[in-house]
């Protein structure tokens, strides 16, 4: 009991906090090194700008003090963050999937299983077979019709 609880705070908390602790390093640290550094804000406020633009007739406020109050280490935080709820999502809707197959494979195993087996006709053997006691009786011969006299 306890190790599914720990497996599933693992998969649903644990292991998107860390990589969303991860992804906010690579922003922080990493990326700084591959894109110069004041290279990265300006990328991230012009696609703000850009969803801002395609999604609202006027760019709301919260968006608007976002870009405005913009750095490193915001970008990196809210990557951080966005990744965490993206694995967060993911992890749950393979949770869900995972659950449906095995609900349906489940579900047409059991169909199949109601289906009773029908029996074998009985096996027609000769009578000297039947009426012999053990030890006694037939020796040698078997069932084919070619020991038969």
């Amino acid at each position: 009991m306890r190790s599914g609880v720990i497996s599933i705070m693992f998969r649903l908390f644990i292991g998107p906090i860390i990589i969303g602790i991860l992804a906010f390093l690579f922003v922080y640290y990493i990326s700084p090194a591959i894109i110069s550094d004041p290279g990265i804000v300006p990328i991230v406020a012009e696609f703000a700008l850009n969803l801002s633009n395609l999604y609202f007739k006027s760019m709301p406020p919260i968006i608007n003090s976002y870009i405005t109050n913009l750095n490193l280490e915001m970008v990196a935080l809210t990557v951080g963050l966005l990744m965490t709820i993206v694995i967060q999502l993911l992890v749950i809707i393979w949770g869900i999937l995972s659950y449906m197959t095995k609900w349906i494979i489940s579900y047409l195993q059991k169909d199949r299983i109601k289906e009773e087996p029908r029996d074998l006709p009985p096996i027609d053997m000769d009578s000297s077979f039947k009426t012999s006691s053990i030890g006694e009786g037939v020796f040698g011969r078997g069932l084919d019709s070619i020991d038969r006299d």
